[in-house]
């Protein structure tokens, strides 16, 4: 008599795991079979029984590696743009080995219902009203020459602003007018100081008789276009180039800076020295621009140099984009959530742009070619300045109450047309490591539709 093997049956999984949160569009938690650790988990998102998208459950969590549950088990993910539904209409489940397991939604679910919810009867965006600096136009500008000055490189590990030794001076130690690093409406000094007291043992001659002073380098980008070439006006490559830096000119990283040299004719004639220097000879232009103040109009005119020696690109460029600052890895504003406005301003029909992903070229590109720019403040739009007199209208969306003067003071330069409003009422403060003034949107689906309104 023969034995028949008998067919082992696999027990169904056993599902553990939690629904963290919801925040702005994003879902995330972890889940998996406590029995196979090893296998395969699924989330699916249903809305009235239509599956509208499936994702594995496999980021890493150690958090809950730390509670004695191997492997990678997280999930988060970001809903698609829904119409309004009720309670009871959406639903998560998980799936592994062809098991489905409901994940409870209780804790989130009225706040997804309120996310997707048709938006409430508002306002339109408001019109910044509150500046923050001056705008004036600066009637001229000119430079003088200076014999025996002194420079102060940057202090190693200090902000320039809190430096208070760094800058261009004379021989008696007081600083130069024109080289002065100043903002604002009271046009505050940036770090430096207005007398030093000069060790003249301890500092080292320039190896050429005559430099024209560039002022500081600066490798913020927006601060780059200007701040550090305010003084492009007068630097026609004749005399060699000081420029305050670190790390030294030659050795920069930052390709936009190289490459806006390079445009510049002052590539190759660009200088910083590491050690206090004594230069026999300087010409120091005034800047043309000073941020959050005044600017004139040589300012304009050496952009527009440096900006037609940029090429334009064969392929075609977006007739609507929005400038997105939600792959931003660090900076100083910061805004949680914009990446559920980039999928709502894709819905309506703009080309999603993040400007830290671009090069230069493709950056003046989108300015010349584009019919409407919309996008929170930020440096991205100082690119005007190379494109000045574009058609490209532009919404800029402050993420406070006021409006810096920077933007003004391009506009006043460069032309065309500018509308700024705020969003502050759809934002609250946090804290963030990666950002020196963090924001998190409220709702960025209704702020989505708030935005595209004033963009129609």
């Amino acid at each position: 008599m023969f034995s028949r093997k008998r067919k082992t049956v696999e027990p169904p999984p056993v599902f553990i795991g939690s629904l963290d949160g919801f925040a702005n569009g994003r879902l995330h938690g972890w889940i998996c079979d406590f029995l196979h650790q090893t296998d395969s988990t699924y989330v699916e998102v249903h809305l009235r029984g239509t599956m509208l998208m499936r994702v594995p459950a496999d980021l890493a969590r150690h958090d809950v590696n730390a509670i004695g549950v191997a492997g990678d088990h997280g999930y988060c993910f970001l809903l698609p743009a829904l119409p309004p539904f009720d309670r009871g209409e959406l639903s998560l489940v998980a799936e592994c080995r062809g098991v489905l397991h409901p994940i409870d939604l209780d804790a989130v679910e009225d706040q997804v219902v309120a996310f997707f919810s048709s938006p409430p009867e508002s306002a339109p965006l408001d019109r910044c009203q509150l500046l923050w600096g001056a705008n004036q136009a600066r009637e001229a500008v000119s430079f003088k020459i200076y014999e025996d000055a002194i420079y102060l490189p940057f202090t190693a590990g200090k902000f320039l602003d809190h430096d208070p030794l760094w800058g261009l001076y004379s021989a008696d130690g007081h600083l130069i007018p024109e080289a002065a690093y100043r903002r604002g409406g009271d046009l505050t000094l940036v770090g430096q100081s207005e007398r030093i007291d000069v060790e003249h043992d301890a500092i080292d001659a320039a190896p050429f008789d005559t430099m024209v002073y560039g002022g500081p380098l600066l490798a913020h980008y927006g601060h780059f276009l200007l701040t550090t070439l305010a003084r492009c006006w007068a630097l026609d490559g004749s005399h060699p180039v000081l420029f305050h830096s670190s790390p030294p000119v030659q050795h920069h990283e930052a390709g936009f800076i190289i490459e806006l040299l390079r445009c510049a004719g002052l590539d190759q004639r660009s200088y910083s020295f590491a050690r206090p220097t004594r230069l026999r000879r300087v010409i120091v232009p005034e800047p043309a621009l000073y941020e959050q103040h005044s600017i004139g109009a040589h300012y304009a005119t050496a952009m527009t140099a440096i900006g037609r020696t940029i090429p334009s690109l064969p392929s075609p460029s977006p007739k609507k984009v929005y400038l997105s600052k939600s792959r931003l890895s660090s900076g100083v504003n910061g805004l949680d959530g914009e990446y559920f406005i980039d999928l709502k301003m894709r819905q309506a029909g703009f080309e999603v742009v993040h400007p830290e992903r671009l090069g230069l070229a493709e950056q003046v590109n989108l300015f010349r070619k584009a019919e409407l720019i919309v996008g929170t403040a930020g440096s991205a739009f100082h690119t005007l300045a190379l494109t000045p007199h574009t058609q490209a209208r532009r919404i800029v969306l402050s993420l406070e109450h006021f409006l810096n003067t920077n933007f003004l003071l391009i506009d006043r330069a460069c032309g065309g047309t500018s509308d700024y409003f705020t969003i502050k009422d759809a934002l609250f403060p946090s804290e963030s490591e990666r950002f020196a003034m963090n924001h998190v949107v409220r709702n960025a689906n209704h702020l989505a539709d708030r935005i595209i309104a004033v963009a129609s």
